[in-house]
Parts: C-alpha cells; structure tokens; sequence
C-alpha cells in the first residue's frame, strides 16, 4: 500500500458568533455556562439518547506547526490494559466489541460508566483526570502490539476564541473516526505519523526507533448542549469550522487530540487493527474528569492562552513540526548522534 500525505488543515481565523442559542444550551449545562457535572448528570446508564441525526462533517480543522500558539494542558496516561470490550457501543456485553487498548481509567470495561470510573485509579499523570481513552489493537504478523502510551491534547480548536470554551459535561461520549472504513477515510479524524508529528499519513510511514510510530485522533469540538451521547454515538457532537460551531452543536468544548505511541519502527511490518484494516482506525473517549479539576485546567491553560504541561523529551518536542519527514540516513544519523530513548530504555 502507498504511503500517501495528507495535506494538514490550516484552521481561517474567524470571530466565534454568539448566538441565542448557545445561551439556551449554556444554561441546560448549568448556571453560569459551567457544564453538567457528576451529581446533576443522574446516572450515566439512565442517560436520554439522542436519536441518530444527519451524518456530520468529519473533517477537523486541527492545529499544526509549533507549539505555543494557543493555550493548551497535556495528560500523559500509561497503557493500562486491553480486553473485548466498548462501554459506549456494546454497554453491558462483554466480548461483543472487537479488542481495545485502554489508557486512563484502570477498571474501564463492558459496564464502566463515568461514576464508577470516577472512584477508581487512573494511569493518567494527572490524578483528577479519571477519563477513560481507547482504540482498537494494533496487529503485527497477526500478533499484538502492546502500545507504549497515549497523550491527550486538550485545545481551542483553530479559530476558536478560548474564552467560549466549556468543560466537557460529566460522561460525554466521543468517537472520532469510521471503525467500518475499509478505504482510507476523509479528513484529519484519522492518521499515523512518526514521533507525534502532525504530517499525517492514511497509512502507516516506516519511522525510527527514536520517532516510533503514532496513532492521531482528534475529537469533536461542539457539543449540542443536552445530550450525552447519541443512537450513532456522534450526533450529539460535531466539529467546529473556521472557528464557529454549527447552530445545532453551539457550545464549544476543548478540541481533544490523542497520540498514541506504539514500539514499530524500520520496515518489515504487516499492520492490521482489531476493526479490520489498517484505515479502520478511530478512538474513543468517555468523560469522568473531576469537573472542578477540568475546569480549572480549562480556566488556567485555554482561556488564559497559556501552553501548560509542555513535553520536555526530544521527541514530544516536535509534536507541532510541519515539514517533511526525515530521511532513513538522516534519522539514523540523528539517533547516533544522541542515542535511541528506545534503546536507552531498554
């Protein structure tokens, strides 16, 4: 299969319109357009579902280049474990989804649900971040590749002003990309890159050891101000364009964009998901973030435009880096020059 490069979306810069109807589904959140939190939500398994509406765009306006030109908090959560299991799509059914790694939530499974998560541990660095994150296995010659670990991005999406940012309501459920998808899928939802650098890929590039390989998602940014999640389990959500959320979805929540690192490197591989092929890629997240703990993140990184928890490691350095991807000799020679983390940590 061809490695082809997708061109990066450049958000436009635009003024966010506030309308009437982000007043409306503000105040359904909450009083003073805080959002719903865990002991108003009611519980998560009685939660109304939105029925299945119009399919949305799937094409995020995402941010590229380097850090630093937006406000923005980072969570580094440890892989935890991976089970036949989704608490979003097949609640209560054990081993009906296809294989999923988990990060976040230690006790995520079948009839997790935000409150339960809530009172357990996580693997994520911050300790109020009890949200759960996953995506199907990665597959190499058929056998598992165990993932290293997952960094979740939280932002105002481009052209967003950070100032009508909200909390994700207490058990939102997000999907970002088409688990069906048998061709490559439209769109930035979706890609695979090296080092957690924004040049995406539909498939799979050949990386180094000192820049492994990585899964990006990146998650709706509008919310439709009630439901926490829907009959197709994204109606409920949408992506915002040119800084404007559509009137059906208008209260903006913070763009969520997770990479994935997992230990492939060089060539010689045979990639295969869980879901089926390797364009089937998607993830998905389930809130249960301590929402004072949120909002105070939101409050003191996003809409103060500072740029909290940056990466100190080469690597994560380069996470905005546009441009070319290094040659095989320029990377081999980088590695020699400063050592492989990979080989270091072994």
């Amino acid at each position: 299969m061809s490695t082809g490069r997708r061109r990066a979306l450049v958000a436009a810069a635009g003024v966010v319109v506030v309308v009437t109807a982000v007043s409306a589904a503000l105040a359904r959140g909450g009083s003073g357009g805080t959002s719903t939190s865990a002991t108003d939500a009611g519980p998560w398994i009685e939660r109304a579902i939105k029925p299945a509406g119009p399919a949305t765009p799937v094409d995020p306006e995402r941010w590229t280049g380097p850090q630093g030109r937006t406000g923005q908090f980072v969570v580094g959560c440890d892989y935890s474990h991976s089970g036949s299991n989704d608490p979003i799509v097949h609640f209560g059914m054990a081993g009906m989804s296809h294989r999923h790694d988990f990060y976040g939530s230690v006790s995520t499974d079948e009839d997790s649900t935000p409150e339960k998560m809530a009172k357990g541990d996580t693997t994520c660095d911050k300790k109020v971040d009890d949200a759960a994150y996953w995506q199907p296995t990665l597959y190499d010659h058929d056998e598992v590749v165990e993932p290293m670990d997952l960094h979740a991005y939280y932002r105002a999406a481009p052209g967003v002003d950070p100032q009508d940012v909200e909390p994700f309501p207490f058990g939102l459920a997000l999907i970002a990309g088409d688990m069906t998808a048998t061709t490559p899928q439209a769109g930035d939802a979706t890609g695979w890159t090296c080092g957690s650098r924004t040049d995406l890929h539909d498939d799979p590039p050949t990386c180094t050891p000192s820049a492994p390989l990585h899964l990006v998602l990146t998650f709706q940014d509008c919310w439709d101000g009630q439901y926490l999640d829907s009959a197709d389990h994204r109606s409920h959500v949408a992506y915002s364009k040119g800084g404007e959320c559509p009137t059906t979805h208008p209260v903006h929540i913070p763009q969520l964009t997770t990479s994935i690192r997992f230990p492939i490197w060089n060539g010689g591989h045979d990639l295969k998901l869980a879901s089926g092929n390797i364009y089937s890629a998607h993830g998905d997240f389930l809130n249960a973030w301590d929402p004072a703990g949120l909002k105070r993140e939101i409050d003191g990184c996003i809409k103060r435009g500072v740029v909290c928890d940056l990466a100190s490691n080469r690597e994560e350095e380069d996470l905005f880096a546009s441009g070319p991807l290094p040659t095989k000799a320029e990377a081999e020679a980088a590695d020699e020059a400063n050592g492989s983390k990979a080989d270091r940590a072994n």
